[in-house]
């Protein structure tokens, strides 16, 4: 198993420890300003990962965005761990953006993930 498919797998049991209560939701700057579109949250983010990883969505430029526009102000990690999930949540987003933008860079707008 090579680097990429062992942090694939790391991350993809990480995402399974959420319980989707969707606490993060709300507290989420960029969820605020689109007005409640919830790929703009971190659970939404995750949620993107998650099914680019496993291959049930394909790369696209919105997807991108969302995954970019994070601000990695740890507010859906404070109230995470104020309900006992206690994620990462934005390691968990910068984790799985460092792995999919390098497997999009290698394949080009349409990589295989």
């Amino acid at each position: 198993m090579n680097r990429d498919e062992a942090e694939r797998k790391r991350l993809l049991a990480e995402f399974a420890k959420c319980r989707s209560c969707r606490f993060c939701v709300d507290v989420c700057p960029t969820y605020q300003a689109s007005c409640g579109v919830e790929s703009f949250s971190g659970y939404g983010r995750m949620q993107i990962i998650k099914y680019l990883l496993t291959g049930l969505l394909e790369f696209d430029d919105a997807l991108t965005y969302c995954l970019y526009s994070c601000l990695q102000c740890r507010r859906c990690e404070v109230v995470c761990k104020s309900k006992g999930q206690n994620l990462d949540i934005c390691d968990l987003i910068q984790r799985g953006r460092r792995l999919l933008s390098g497997r999009l860079a290698r394949g080009g707008r349409h990589a295989k993930l």
